[in-house]
C-alpha cells in the first residue's frame, strides 16, 4: 500500500468535529485520510464533484502546507507588531519547518485539498510585515490569546471575505478583522488540476500584551 504523503490542504481549521466526522461550518463531510492509501485518496477527488475536506497526519503532508501552518502572527502592547515563531524569520524558515516535521508526527490537521495553495507575493515574512503596519494593540487588552481570521484568495490572486472564524476577545477580534479587511495583499492564487481557482486560508493573530518576542 503506497502511503498518502506531500498533500497540500488550503487551511488549518481551527474548529472542532463532531463524532460522525462532519463539518457544521462548512456542510461537508470529513474524511479520515490518516490510514488510507495513496490510491484511495485519488479516488475521492476524482469521484467528489466539489471539494474533499479531509483529516491527515503531519507527516502525510506538504512542507509547503506546514510552512503556512506553523506562521502565527503576534501582536504585542510592549512595542511594535513581532513576527512570531521561528518559521517566518527569514533563514530560520526550512530549519524551523524541519523541526516541526520531526517531532509529534502524529499531530492530525483537517482542511480542503488544494492541489497548489495560494501564497503572499514575497513569501509570509513580508505578509506579516504588511499585518505589522497597519496594527494597532487594541487599548486596554489585557489578556492574551488568538483570533483566527478566514479570508479568500480569489483566481487573480486578491484578498476578499475576510471574516472572524474562532475569537477570544471583541476588542481583539475586531482589529485582526479590520486589518486584514483593508490589507489588500497580493497573493499567487492557488491552482486545482492546473487551474487557477478560489482558494481560502485561515491565519491566526496571537494578541499577547506581555510578549517579548523579537524580530
Amino acid at each position: 500500500m503506497t502511503k498518502i504523503k506531500d498533500v497540500t490542504i488550503e487551511f488549518s481549521c481551527p474548529q472542532t468535529l463532531d463524532s460522525k466526522l462532519h463539518c457544521d461550518r462548512c456542510s461537508h463531510t470529513v474524511i479520515d485520510f490518516t490510514s488510507k492509501s495513496e490510491r484511495a485518496l485519488r479516488q475521492e477527488i476524482n469521484k467528489s464533484k466539489g471539494p474533499v475536506c479531509g483529516i491527515f497526519k503531519k507527516s502525510q503532508l506538504s512542507d509547503q502546507f506546514l510552512k503556512y501552518a506553523a506562521a502565527t502572527f503576534i501582536a504585542t502592547s510592549l512595542a511594535v507588531p513581532t513576527l512570531g515563531q521561528e518559521v517566518i524569520k527569514g533563514d530560520l524558515l526550512l530549519k524551523a519547518c524541519e523541526k516541526m516535521e520531526t517531532e509529534n508526527e502524529e499531530e492530525v490537521f483537517f482542511g480542503m485539498i488544494v492541489e497548489t495553495q495560494a501564497e503572499p507575493l514575497g513569501g509570509y515574512k513580508k505578509f506579516f510585515e504588511a499585518i505589522a503596519s497597519k496594527m494597532n494593540y487594541p487599548t486596554g487588552l489585557k489578556e492574551k490569546g488568538k483570533s483566527f481570521v478566514e479570508f479568500t484568495i480569489d483566481s487573480l490572486g486578491q484578498m476578499k471575505d475576510v471574516r472572524l472564524i474562532k475569537g477570544f476577545n471583541k476588542l481583539a477580534d475586531k482589529e485582526a478583522v479590520r486589518v486584514l479587511s483593508t490589507l489588500n495583499y497580493p497573493f499567487k492564487p492557488g491552482r486545482q488540476r492546473g487551474k487557477f481557482v478560489k482558494t481560502r486560508l485561515v491565519i491566526p493573530i496571537k494578541f499577547d500584551p506581555e510578549s517579548d518576542e523579537k524580530r
